[in-house]
């Protein structure tokens, strides 16, 4: 009753501290809607190189900066948006809005990461079609693409971290699977390009297999 009278106070604008029952053991912090718009304005507005870095400017702010969500809870929204078609980095603005001021967190965060971004793109799409003939333009752009292939690396590691952890946690033979998993994944695709959905499918099975087989060990 107090989490929801909460998230009513916060998606009217008033000042309130949010308890999201879920993310057990984060530490709270006063959130409004105005301070969750602003968050995603500030990402809009300075996520430059595309979903890589927008990642992991979600990352800086929603987990490290204002501990609005944890690690854990991120990767499992990663998952559920990957199995789904579309654009991910939307998929994963609309869950954390949702979670943390409902429908209304959607509307704002929505508005917040698109509406800066667009017209930025706009303009500079209107300045690269004026320049994009010169060489060092090129050769610039070039040099960005590397840059932002070190963040993607930085930012899908930090993704994979809570769940390696926790699958480390439950023992060496399910770690191990998931590391089997992974890699085996990005072989398989990059040797056979079997549909993605092909290997979500397998990858899912073969986890959900082994946590119950894990389980049932410990049960017994």
């Amino acid at each position: 009753m107090e989490t929801e009278t909460a998230k009513k106070a916060a998606c009217s604008g008033d000042t309130a501290t949010i308890e999201i029952d879920s993310f057990a053991g984060l530490e709270r912090e006063n959130l409004t809607i105005i301070k969750l718009f602003l968050t995603w304005l500030k990402i809009g507005f300075t996520s430059f190189g595309g979903g890589a870095i927008t990642q992991y400017l979600i990352q800086e702010n929603f987990i490290y900066k204002h501990k609005w969500i944890t690690a854990e809870s991120y990767a499992n929204i990663i998952g559920m948006c990957q199995i789904t078609p579309g654009i991910n980095i939307i998929a994963y603005t609309i869950l954390i809005g949702k979670q943390l001021a409902g429908w209304p967190g959607i509307l704002v965060s929505v508005l917040g990461l698109i509406l800066p971004s667009a017209a930025i793109t706009v303009g500079i799409s209107a300045i690269y079609v004026s320049l994009s003939q010169f060489h060092r333009v090129q050769s610039a752009l070039h040099t960005v693409f590397a840059a932002i292939f070190g963040i993607s690396l930085a930012t899908n590691w930090r993704n994979i971290r809570p769940i390696l952890r926790n699958n480390r946690q439950q023992g060496l033979l399910v770690f191990s699977v998931s590391l089997v998993i992974l890699i085996g994944s990005g072989l398989i695709y990059v040797f056979f390009n079997p549909s993605v959905i092909v290997l979500y499918l397998l990858g899912g099975l073969s986890g959900s297999f082994i946590y119950w087989y894990a389980a049932r060990k410990k049960v017994n």
